[in-house]
């Protein structure tokens, strides 16, 4: 029986490049106590969260239909994801960077990423040490424009 000093962290990745997709997934799956799941796109992702509560998105900003923005908007209504901690990954420029600080997220990488330092910033927004919706004492993979 798993306590919850042993259960995994499920992370869910929405990210419509299924190569990039499965990438960050087996990177995040290959580290000890993580369980990774690949959606492709924002709806499939509000339909995971119906059925699993992930410890901690990794969010593209570019999605097909619904953006990562919008899903992110989505998930602020719902008290049951509301908390989830969100890592957004961008190949966008600056008004991207303008949208992000409009609605508080200080959490984000820019594409083309490092591997490594994707996951280790998922390992630390997974286990609490880092406030993934901003704030002024958030630290992390910000990027200023």
């Amino acid at each position: 029986m798993e306590t919850p000093a042993t259960r995994r962290k499920v992370v869910l990745v929405v990210e419509d490049e299924r190569a990039i997709g499965e990438l960050i997934v087996g990177a995040i799956s290959d580290e000890p106590g993580y369980c990774a799941i690949h959606v492709g796109e924002a709806t499939a992702a509000l339909e995971t969260t119906k059925h699993v509560t992930p410890d901690l998105m990794v969010v593209d900003v570019r999605l097909p239909g619904m953006s990562g923005l919008e899903l992110y908007d989505r998930l602020q209504t719902d008290p049951r994801t509301r908390n989830i901690p969100i890592l957004f990954e961008t190949a966008s420029g600056s008004e991207t960077i303008l949208e992000f600080q409009r609605r508080g997220i200080a959490t984000y990488v820019k594409k083309p990423f490092d591997l490594n330092e994707l996951v280790s910033y998922v390992k630390r927004l997974a286990s609490g040490r880092d406030g993934a919706t901003g704030g002024p004492d958030a630290h992390g993979p910000q990027q200023h424009a």
